[in-house]
């Protein structure tokens, strides 16, 4: 069994991290990759932390948990706080910068791989609402991360996303995904685990 890529998407309730993760899941399994998905809130009110785990790749997924990520999307400084020491060694960090201003050493000492993402600005500059800055991230995450394609991204927000929020959920994927050109190498050495015998 090969080990999954495992990404954690972040914040407080009411930013819409879970809706971000869900269609990032569902994307993925439109390239064809075996996800898995899951979610966590901490306190279902407004302004506690809550989280969305995937993890995916090419082969079946042994086991649908991961207490470490390669890659992680962190859209406020309480996600920040509480779950900084899950980063893996080299991960990729992405940050809203609008409301993570501060990095713990911890994340500075294990990766260089950091971004700050201007996603909240640019959700209410270009499209008059903070509320898409999920879009905005997820796109920035596929592209710079370089694992899921736009138009999967665009199929799998149609699934869930209400007709009438279409078009301004699509134009901050198309942000987001627009926004760098550059790219984080994700690992990809594969480490493979050996089953005990009987279950080869």
């Amino acid at each position: 069994m090969t080990e999954p890529v495992s990404i954690r998407i972040a914040g407080i309730s009411g930013q819409g991290n879970i809706l971000a993760g869900l269609i990032l899941a569902k994307a993925l399994v439109y390239e064809g990759k075996w996800v898995v998905q899951t979610q966590s809130y901490t306190a279902q009110v407004r302004g506690d932390v809550s989280y969305c785990d995937i993890l995916f790749d090419d082969e079946r997924i042994d086991y649908p948990e991961s207490e470490y990520f390669d890659i992680e999307c962190i859209m406020h400084q309480k996600a920040m706080d509480e779950l900084y020491k899950s980063v893996k060694i080299n991960g990729v960090v992405l940050l809203d910068k609008a409301f993570v201003k501060n990095v713990p050493d911890f994340v500075n000492r294990i990766t260089r791989k950091i971004l700050f993402v201007p996603a909240t600005e640019r959700a209410i500059s270009e499209l008059k609402t903070p509320l898409v800055s999920n879009m905005i991230m997820i796109g920035v995450l596929a592209k710079v991360c370089n694992i899921a394609k736009l138009e999967y991204l665009r199929r799998a927000l149609k699934d869930y996303v209400r007709r009438s929020l279409w078009e301004v959920n699509l134009k901050a994927l198309e942000i987001g995904y627009n926004m760098f050109e550059k790219q984080f190498k994700i690992r990809t050495e594969r480490v493979w685990k050996k089953l005990a015998p009987g279950f080869e």
